[in-house]
């Protein structure tokens, strides 16, 4: 209530210290008239005296002008609304009510020709609208420190002024842009001149002539404080502004001044953005970043209901994450970020982005703290490679243990019930199947897997040792096999966290930290004082998360053959595109579908000259790294899996089954083979060499289209890293499967080189389809209806077991990797 207070009585102050400069007023003045430097103005005048200028979105929100007189207060007002280049006002002149529309919009796209803008308005008296009038508008803003700009008032027909349009060309720059000590904006420079048929009096002439110049300067030496000045030459008057703003606030007044001729406007505008700090003050705070995600490479909708998207509110991309943590960093009254008890699930891989993301935060010198009441084995992987601050509950635990593997073997229980698996698999190595014909992990399994523990494993250390440096006390591997820490005052004598308290002394222990406790769940969207924006180059994002399978499917759900070959097709003929980034986050598929994906990808670069990366995410294995094996560059997260080059083939025959329950089967058929496949017979030896045929087959090819993409690498390179074994990123990049190590932010590295982009680079989601209706809902509160919580948990188990069957019911061979990692939760 106070700020509210103070607010009002500053915009008294200014009305009243306008109302002295009024000497005399006239009876009618359009805002419109006024000596405003077209070319600079960027406050809620725009829509009046350039109307292009409405694109740039600076005098969004709602404002109230009042003529500054005693006498003309209630007479002569404007209400104003602006937003998304759209505007109306509300004028009210002596019992007279005026009526404004306006549009403005940037013309062309930002890869063609950026910040140039054009705009109109209408004004006209309420019920005569035929007698109104046009004013548009054209902008052009090449850098932060020029602009150009030229609008023209065009009648719709006859008025006093014999229709005739009225031309204004205008000028602006800031002459600090070539100076790194002071910030652009402070100081604007203008030069206006009219072209018209009105001469210094307000007479009209048949004959049209330029003007003398109207000179105009603008500062803001103090952030908030804006003082302006313009003079005409031609009619010898003078337009003196000054304004305050603060937060989403600005109040100011404007005083015209001609020989005896004054008066003065005052204003408070609501801006939809807020203003840079006042004075450059500002009280430090923590942003609690919401602290519960389910971080994927793409967030698809979780339901599809006819035109309805539903999306669930708890997944997040990481994209999504990593804007907001960008948000953060630019925001000046942020100077940490708080996560209380944080719940996040993902891949190893795609928490190694978050980690970066978040050290990308923290390098701009602001703060990351965690408060936990219990700290997972995930949760304490990730926060003690990031935090500044670990501060855990005195009656919390640290499950610090370690990583492990556990797999089941089915195949005693399948030789009970009399069901014989038939493992068709390239090589030992490609075990996708060894669940159902093993009944214990193989040598060759227990090798991979060992493998990629330590990989792993040592990318943990590494990573916990990088952000606990100089506080543990002892070596980390011994205190991993001494945990989990039950008793958290344990933990922190290891120095594995840096405090121990309760929630309600966290405030008082983060300004003893820091020196401030200031918290706020928001970030703020702020003004931009920029003049212009970089042309871009546009790279097509090109999204493949799920199984492969054939036909069409919903993308971040599945990669149906279909749908992601339309996606590719589209995005290579598509003019604006430099290139493609394919983010890969799967574990294979159909074999088929895998490689007619790759022939488009292929004809991309072949036809279309494309530049391909691929950006692989938690997961690029098997029928996920076939799509991807000829990128131009392959750029993987160190944790990421991948590799996996193998072909499977899984067959049951169950005939001992049916004997066991009485069930017995007649066939008639035309054909030797004609029940090729069938569970109800055991295969022939003359159909299973058909399947190792098609086995050995499929592997050579994926052998040599992998030695073909890989020019670093020979079929015979190829053939000894192949064999069915995944590896992580950090040991493809050794063995030459992946060029480089990274996340998404990499792989643009990569294209921009690859591209030849200098300037700008924008992504373009190329995945998402715009149609339908978007809905954005937390769906675990639907699980509280017990029906849908029942259909939830059958979705979660066995229908996902159907849906893999339907998957692939029609395909012989699959390229499928035989590892999938749970969720890191953390």
């Amino acid at each position: 209530m106070m700020k509210k207070a103070k607010l009002v009585l500053l915009f008294a102050f200014l009305l009243i210290g306008g109302s002295l400069l009024a000497q005399s007023t006239p009876e009618t003045m359009q805002l419109g008239w006024q000596e405003f430097p077209i070319a600079g103005i960027d406050n809620l005048f725009i829509p009046y005296s350039n109307p292009s200028l409405i694109g740039t979105g600076n005098s969004n929100g709602l404002s109230l002008v009042h003529l500054a007189d005693e006498e003309q207060f209630v007479k002569r007002y404007w209400l104003m609304m602006k937003t998304d280049g759209l505007f109306y006002a509300y004028e009210r002149d002596h019992g007279k009510n005026y009526h404004m529309f306006g549009t403005g919009f940037e013309l062309l796209p930002a890869h063609i020709l950026p910040n140039l803008y054009v705009g109109t308005n209408f004004r006209f008296l309420e019920g005569e609208g035929e007698n109104g009038t046009f004013r548009s508008g054209v902008t052009y803003r090449p850098t932060d420190y020029s602009s150009f700009a030229f609008t023209w008032e065009n009648p719709l027909k006859d008025s006093p002024s014999n229709g005739k349009p009225f031309y204004r060309g205008g000028l602006a720059l800031r002459p600090f842009a070539f100076t790194n000590m002071i910030a652009d904006y402070r100081l604007e420079l203008s030069a206006d001149v009219n072209y018209s048929h009105i001469d210094g009096e307000g007479n009209y002439s048949k004959d049209y002539e330029f003007k003398k110049p109207i000179l105009g300067l603008n500062t803001q030496i103090l952030d908030g404080v804006k003082l302006g000045a313009t003079y005409n030459l031609e009619e010898e008057t003078a337009l003196l502004s000054f304004s305050l703003s603060a937060a989403k606030f600005e109040v100011g007044t404007l005083a015209r001044t001609k020989k005896s001729d004054n008066y003065a406007y005052a204003y408070a505008h609501i801006s939809d953005l807020a203003y840079k700090p006042f004075l450059g003050l500002k009280s430090d705070k923590w942003f609690t970043m919401p602290p519960k995600a389910n971080v994927v490479s793409y967030k698809a909708p979780k339901y599809k209901l006819g035109p309805f998207k539903i999306f669930d509110s708890n997944t997040r991309s990481i994209e999504e994450i990593t804007a907001q943590l960008n948000k953060a960093k630019a925001d000046p009254l942020v100077e940490g970020i708080l996560l209380i008890n944080p719940s996040f699930s993902t891949s190893f891989g795609l928490q190694q982005e978050l980690v970066t993301a978040f050290k990308d935060f923290k390098a701009s010198g602001k703060k990351l703290s965690f408060y936990y009441d219990n700290i997972s084995n995930g949760s304490y992987i990730f926060a003690s490679a990031i935090a500044d601050k670990i501060y855990l509950n005195p009656m919390g635990g640290l499950d610090l243990r370690g990583i492990s593997i556990t797999s089941p073997y089915l195949r005693d229980m399948l030789d009970s019930l009399g069901i014989e698996p038939i493992n068709f698999r390239s090589h030992k190595y490609k075990s996708a199947g060894n669940m159902f014909s093993e009944n214990e992990m193989t040598a060759a399994e227990r090798e991979v897997y060992e493998s990629l523990l330590q990989s792993i494993y040592e990318q943990m250390l590494a990573q916990i040792n990088e952000g606990r440096q100089g506080k543990l006390q002892g070596d980390l591997r011994t205190i991993i096999d001494e945990g989990p820490y039950m008793i958290a005052q344990n933990a922190f004598d290891l120095g594995l966290v840096d405090e121990v308290i309760y929630l309600d002394e966290l405030n008082a222990k983060l300004k003893e930290d820091f020196g401030f406790s200031k918290r706020s769940s928001n970030l703020t969207d702020y003004s931009s004082y920029d003049w212009s924006h970089p042309k871009e180059s546009c790279i097509a994002v090109i999204y493949a998360s799920g199984n492969i399978v054939m036909g069409k499917g919903t993308p971040g759900q599945k990669i149906a053959h279909e749908t992601t070959v339309d996606l590719i097709r589209k995005a290579r003929k598509n003019s604006m595109y430099k290139g493609i980034i394919l983010r890969v986050d799967s574990g294979g598929g159909s074999a088929q579908a895998s490689d007619i994906i790759l022939r488009e990808l292929h004809l991309a670069k072949t036809e279309n000259k494309l530049p391909i990366v691929v950006s692989m995410a938690g997961t690029a294995a098997s029928g996920g790294y076939y799509i991807a094996a000829n990128a131009d560059r392959i750029i993987a997260n160190p944790a990421t899996l991948t590799g996996s080059i193998g072909v499977i083939g899984l067959a049951f025959n169950a005939s001992e089954m049916f004997k066991k329950i009485k069930v017995n089967w007649s066939t008639v058929k035309m054909g030797e083979r004609s029940d090729f496949g069938s569970m109800s017979r055991p295969f022939t030896e003359s159909e299973k060499q058909i399947m190792v045929d098609l086995i050995e087959y499929t592997y050579d090819d994926f052998v040599g289209k992998v030695a073909a993409g890989r020019e670093n690498l020979s079929v015979e390179d190829v053939n000894a890293i192949a064999q069915g074994r995944v590896w992580t990123g950090a040991q493809a990049k050794t063995n030459g499967l992946v060029d480089d190590l990274g996340g998404l932010d990499t792989a643009v590295q990569h294209m921009r080189e690859l591209a030849g982009i200098k300037g700008e680079l924008r992504l373009v989601d190329a995945t998402s389809q715009q149609d339908g209706i978007t809905m954005t809902i937390d769906t675990k509160n639907l699980m509280k209806i017990g029906s849908l919580k029942a259909l939830s948990d059958l979705n979660g188990e066995y229908l996902k077991l159907y849906e893999i069957w339907k998957d692939y019911e029609n395909d012989s061979v699959l390229m499928i990797s035989p590892l999938h990692i749970e969720n890191l939760n953390f």
